[in-house]
C-alpha cells in the first residue's frame, strides 16, 4: 500500500499524542471496540481463539479513512494513554503479551487473535489504534478487557442449594463470604451457573456481590450442557475485607447453584474461591410465602408474595448477620459446563412516565412502553403495609390494570412491607406496561404509606446490553415514526439472552419468530451475538411446522449478509443441510410433495397463524406457501455452500431451488387472475386447487423469483386483497413489496390508519409493544408483547429507504429509496462498519401508479463510515421517460446521466425502468440533488 510499504513503528508520526483524550475533533470521534461481536465478555471458552473488530463512531468518524491499524494486548489493565510504541518511542509496555505491529489495511471481517494464549481464567486488556495512508495517527479505542471463563469443570466449586425447609424449598437465597488478603487485585471474574431453566423457561438465579447487583443466568442450554455467565467483578472487591456473594434462585426441578470467584492479584498470582458448604442460606418461608404461578400451561413461574422480614434481598450485604441461616446442601457436580455466548441483560431502573390515583389506596402507574421485569421498591416507612400489585400490559374499561391476562397469566402478588428501611425487588420476569398499587382501606397511615411507596416504586427491567445508541428514524409522518418508535421500543424492552414468542404465555423459541425478530434486533443494534446463540439453538431443537425449519437457513444466512462472519454457518453447515426438505422432494418436478398433515403436528404446514388468517387457504400436497420458501431456503444454502468452498453442495442446492421455481410459475400461477394458486391436490400431475388465497402469491413475490413480466398483475391482485393475513404474514408481504419495486403499496399498507390489520390499530389499543394478533377479537389469547411483530423496525430501513448489504458485511451497499406518500425522511442504521445516515427530502409530492413512484426531484444526503461503499438507486423523475438523460448534482458536481431502459435487480430489489443508478460513492458525507 502507497505510504505504508516497510514502515516500522519507529517510523509512525503522531499527529496529537492522545487523540482519544479531548478536543473537539477528538470528541466527535470514537472507536468502539468488540470481541466475539461481544462488549467486553470475561466468559469466553477457553482455547477458543477469539476475534476483535471495531466500529468508528461520532460525527467526525465519516471524515477520515484509516489504511492500517495496530492492536496491543496486555495482560493487565493499560490506562488511558496510547502504548509507548504507537508514540514513536521504544520504552518497554508493562504486561505487553502481544503487538500486532503495524498492518496495512482495514480488517474488515476482523483480527482473529490466534497468537494468545486463552487456557482457562485468565485476562487481557487490548486497545486498537488506526492510522492514514501515510502513517498519521487517526485515531485510538480506550482499552477493552476480555478473557475467559472458569471452563467446563470448576476447581474451587461446589453445587449446592438451599436445604428442604419443607416450606419453599424451590426457592433458595444463597449467601457465601470471602475474606479477602490486603493485597492490590489485578481482575476478578466472577462465573455462575445453575439448573434448570425447564420448569419456568426463564433464568434460575440473580446474582449480587456486596450489595451491587451483577446480573442473572443462566441462558437456555442447547442440549444436556449447563451455561454459565460470567461477570467482571474487579471494582465491587474490598481487598483486605469480607466480602459477600448473595444469589436468590428458583426452580421446581435439579436444585443446583454454583459459582466460582476467580482472582489475579498484582503480583500475577492466581487464586479460586467458590460455593461450598461454608455458604449459607435462609429459610425462604420467610421471604417467599409458597404461592401460586404466574405461567400458563407452558410453564410454571413462582408468583412473589414478598414479605420484608425475611430480608432475602440483603443477602449480599457483607455487615448482615447471619448467624441464624442455616447451611446450605452440596449437590451433585456440573459436569458439562460451556460458557455463555453472549453479554449478560442489564438491569434497569425505570420512573412511571404517569401515575393516576383511584381514591387514596389505589394508583395506577404508566411506564410508557412494556417492559420485561418487576417492581423495585426501596423506602423507610412508619408503618407496616400490605401491599396489593398489579401488572398488565392494557387497562380493563373501568381503568384498573387487566392483570388476569388473556392468556391465562395472572400477575398478581401481595408484598408485605415493615416499619422501617425496605429493601425490595421482584425476582422473576413479567411483561408489562401498568402496575396497579393499592392497600386496604379505610387506614390514614396506611394511605399516607401507600404515597411513599408510589414515589418510590421504579420497574426494575431487564434489557439487552447495546452496541449502538444513535439508531434513528424521522419523517414526514407522525403516524409512521410512532408505528417505528412502537417497534424499535418492543425489541430493545423484550429482547432477552434469546430470541423467544413472547416471554408472556410460552417463553419459546420458533423459527419463524428469532428470522424476524433477529432481522429487526440488527436493524436497530449491531449486535448478532443473541440472534447467533438463538439460531444455534434453533438449529439443535427444531419445531414441528413444514416451514419453520426452513426460517432457520435463512435467518443463518441473513446474519452472515449482516455480520459478514461465516463462523456459524460454518459450525452448524451440517445441520443446516439437514433441516432441507430433502425427503418430500419430487425428483421430475423438483417441488416439495408431501402430505399437509395437522398444524400442531411435525411437518404439519401451517401457512399461518391463528387459522382465521388464512383467507380460507386450501392445503394440497403441493402447498404454494411451502414450496416458494423452499426455494429460498435451498437458494440461501446454495449461497452459503459456495463460500464454505462446498461447490458440489452450492450446484446441487441452486439446481434445487431453480427447477423448484420453475415448476411453481409452470403449474402455480393462474395468468386470469394474475394471482397464484394455493397448490395441487395430490402432486405435480394432480388438479390444481381452485383457490387463491392471499399467502399463495405473498410468498411467491417475496421468495420464489417471479417473473418480472408478472409482477404487475400480480401487484394489481394484491391491491384488491390488502392486508388478508396475519401480522407474522405482513412481515414477509411488505418484504416482497419492497422487493418487487412496488414501494408505494408497502407504504399504504404499512401506514394505514383505519382498520383492524394495521400497526396503528395496535396503538390504539394502549399497545406497549407490538401485539401477537392485529385484535384479540382474531385471537382472544393475543398478547402485547411480541418481538417478532415489530417487523417496521427492518422494513423502514431495509425496504422504504433501500437499505442493503450488496456483499456480506455492508462492505457494499445499496440505497434504493421507496418513500411512498412521505415528503421527507431520515434513517440512522447500525452496521459492522459504523451507522449509515441518510436523509432524503422531496421537491413536491410525488406521482403513483401500480404501486410504484415517481418523484418531482429529491435532495440526499448521505453519509457513509470509512471501509464502505453505496450503491445509489434513484426513482423516476415524472414526466422523464425510461433511457433517458437525467440532471443531477453529486458532490456539487453537475453530471447527466442515462436512466434505466430495462428493469434492473440491485441487492435484491427489482428498480424499474426510469431509475438512475449512480457510480459508487466511498466513505464519507455526500450530497446528491435529482432534479
Amino acid at each position: 500500500m502507497a505510504g505504508l510499504e516497510g514502515f516500522t513503528s519507529a517510523q509512525v508520526h503522531v499527529q496529537a499524542p492522545t487523540p482519544s483524550g479531548g478536543g473537539a475533533a477528538q470528541e466527535s470521534l470514537g472507536l468502539q471496540v468488540l470481541v466475539n461481536d461481544r462488549i467486553a465478555p470475561v466468559n469466553l471458552e477457553p482455547f477458543a481463539i477469539p476475534v476483535l473488530r471495531w466500529r468508528l463512531t461520532g460525527p467526525s468518524s465519516y471524515q477520515i479513512e484509516p489504511k492500517a491499524y495496530r492492536i496491543f494486548v496486555s495482560d493487565r489493565p493499560m490506562g488511558d494513554s496510547l502504548p509507548a510504541a504507537a508514540c514513536d518511542s521504544q520504552a518497554p509496555m508493562p504486561g505487553l503479551v502481544w503487538d500486532s505491529g503495524l498492518q496495512a489495511g482495514d480488517a474488515f471481517a476482523g483480527v482473529p487473535l490466534a497468537q494468545l494464549p486463552m487456557a482457562v481464567s485468565c485476562r487481557y486488556w487490548a486497545q486498537v489504534v488506526l492510522y492514514d495512508h501515510q502513517g498519521s495517527l487517526l485515531v485510538n479505542s480506550q482499552p477493552t478487557t476480555f478473557g475467559t471463563g472458569a471452563g467446563r469443570r470448576w476447581q474451587a466449586a461446589q453445587a449446592i442449594w438451599a436445604p428442604d425447609d419443607g416450606v419453599a424449598s424451590d426457592w433458595a437465597c444463597l449467601r457465601g463470604v470471602i475474606d479477602l488478603p490486603n493485597r492490590p487485585i489485578r481482575w476478578a471474574t466472577l462465573n455462575a451457573t445453575a439448573s434448570s431453566t425447564k420448569p419456568a423457561r426463564q433464568f434460575v438465579y440473580r446474582l449480587w456481590l456486596n450489595g451491587s447487583f451483577l446480573g442473572y443466568g443462566p441462558v437456555f442450554p442447547l442440549g444436556a450442557e449447563n451455561r454459565y455467565e460470567g461477570y467482571d467483578v474487579t471494582p465491587y472487591l474490598h481487598p483486605g475485607q469480607r466480602n459477600a456473594l448473595g444469589a436468590i434462585a428458583y426452580t421446581q426441578e435439579d436444585h443446583r447453584f454454583a459459582a466460582q470467584l476467580d482472582i489475579c492479584f498484582e503480583d500475577g498470582e492466581l487464586a479460586h474461591y467458590g460455593s461450598d458448604a461454608s455458604w449459607k442460606a435462609l429459610g425462604q418461608g420467610q421471604s417467599f410465602p409458597a404461592s401460586g404461578s404466574i405461567g400458563t400451561q407452558y410453564y410454571q413461574a413462582p408468583a412473589e408474595n414478598i414479605r420484608a422480614h425475611g430480608r432475602a434481598f440483603l443477602c449480599s450485604q457483607a455487615d448482615l448477620d447471619d448467624s441464624s441461616w442455616a447451611q446450605v446442601q452440596e449437590r451433585p457436580a456440573f459436569t458439562r459446563l460451556e460458557a455463555t455466548p453472549l453479554d449478560p441483560p442489564q438491569l434497569v431502573h425505570r420512573t412511571a412516565s404517569s401515575i393516576r390515583w383511584q381514591g387514596e389506596t389505589r394508583a395506577i402507574l404508566d411506564f410508557g412502553q412494556a417492559w420485561m421485569g418487576g417492581l423495585s421498591l426501596q423506602t423507610a416507612l412508619e408503618t407496616p403495609l400490605d401491599l396489593d400489585i398489579r401488572y398488565g400490559e392494557v387497562l380493563q374499561e373501568d381503568g384498573q390494570v387487566k392483570f388476569q391476562l388473556n392468556t391465562s397469566n395472572t400477575y398478581r402478588e401481595s408484598w408485605r412491607l415493615q416499619a422501617g428501611e425496605n429493601r425490595l425487588e421482584t425476582w422473576g420476569i413479567r411483561v408489562f406496561r401498568y402496575v396497579e398499587l393499592s392497600c386496604p382501606e379505610g387506614s390514614s397511615q396506611a394511605a399516607a404509606a401507600l404515597q411513599q411507596v408510589v414515589e418510590a416504586a421504579r420497574a426494575a427491567v431487564a434489557q439487552t446490553s447495546s452496541t449502538t445508541s444513535d439508531v434513528a428514524f424521522t419523517c414526514s409522518d407522525h403516524r409512521m415514526e410512532r408505528i417505528w418508535q412502537l417497534s424499535r421500543n418492543t425489541i430493545r424492552n423484550l429482547t432477552a439472552d434469546m430470541y423467544v414468542d413472547s416471554w408472556t404465555r410460552e417463553r419459546a423459541p420458533y423459527e419463524a419468530d428469532a428470522y424476524i425478530q433477529q432481522r429487526a434486533h440488527l436493524a436497530l443494534d449491531d449486535a448478532p451475538a443473541t440472534g447467533r446463540y438463538s439460531l444455534d439453538f434453533l438449529a439443535a431443537n427444531r419445531t414441528w411446522p413444514t416451514e419453520w425449519p426452513l426460517y432457520t437457513i435463512l435467518a443463518v444466512h441473513d446474519s452472515w449478509l449482516q455480520s459478514g462472519s461465516l463462523a456459524q454457518v460454518r459450525a452448524s453447515y451440517q445441520r443446516l443441510c439437514a433441516l432441507l426438505p430433502e425427503s418430500y422432494v419430487d425428483p421430475d418436478s423438483g417441488l416439495v410433495v408431501k402430505d399437509p398433515g395437522q398444524s400442531s403436528r411435525r411437518d404439519g404446514d401451517l401457512v399461518d397463524w391463528p387459522e382465521v388468517e388464512r383467507d380460507g387457504y386450501v392445503f394440497g400436497r403441493v402447498n404454494t406457501v411451502v414450496n416458494s420458501l423452499a426455494s429460498q431456503a435451498y437458494t440461501d444454502m446454495a449461497n452459503m455452500a459456495r463460500a464454505l468452498g462446498h461447490d458440489g453442495d452450492a450446484a446441487l442446492f441452486a439446481s434445487r431451488a431453480g427447477k423448484m421455481r420453475a415448476s411453481i410459475h409452470r403449474y402455480l400461477y393462474d395468468a386470469d387472475q394474475g394471482a397464484y394458486f394455493d397448490g395441487l391436490d395430490t402432486g405435480p400431475k394432480g388438479r390444481v386447487i381452485d383457490h387463491h388465497a392471499v399467502h399463495a402469491s405473498i410468498f411467491a413475490l417475496t421468495f420464489a423469483q417471479v417473473p418480472v413480466s408478472r409482477i404487475p398483475a400480480l401487484g394489481k391482485y394484491l391491491r384488491s386483497r390488502g392486508m388478508a393475513c396475519s401480522v407474522y404474514t405482513a412481515a414477509v408481504y411488505l418484504a416482497g413489496l419492497y422487493q418487487a419495486g412496488l414501494g408505494a403499496d408497502a407504504f399504504q399498507l404499512l401506514d394505514a390508519a383505519k382498520g383492524t390489520h394495521t400497526w396503528q390499530h395496535m396503538l390504539d389499543q394502549g399497545a406497549g409493544a407490538t401485539m401477537e394478533a392485529w385484535d384479540p377479537a382474531i385471537k382472544p389469547n393475543t398478547t402485547y408483547s411480541h418481538p417478532w411483530a415489530a417487523s417496521p423496525a427492518y422494513l423502514l430501513p431495509s425496504g422504504l429507504m433501500g437499505l442493503n448489504p450488496l456483499e456480506p458485511g455492508w462492505r457494499r451497499f445499496s440505497l434504493i429509496p421507496q418513500l411512498g406518500d412521505l415528503l421527507e425522511a431520515r434513517m440512522v442504521l447500525p452496521t459492522r462498519a459504523g451507522d449509515i445516515d441518510v436523509s432524503c427530502r422531496l421537491s413536491g409530492p410525488e406521482q403513483t401508479s401500480a404501486g410504484r413512484t415517481a418523484v418531482p426531484g429529491m435532495d440526499l444526503e448521505l453519509k457513509v463510515p470509512a471501509r464502505q461503499q453505496a450503491e445509489v438507486v434513484l426513482p423516476p423523475v415524472i414526466g422523464s421517460n425510461p433511457g433517458q438523460l437525467v440532471s443531477l448534482e453529486v458532490d456539487g458536481h453537475r453530471q447527466e446521466v442515462l436512466s434505466a431502459s430495462e428493469p434492473f435487480t440491485l441487492a435484491g430489489t427489482l428498480c424499474w425502468p426510469g431509475s438512475t443508478r449512480l457510480n459508487p460513492l466511498g466513505p464519507g458525507i455526500h450530497s446528491i440533488r435529482l432534479n
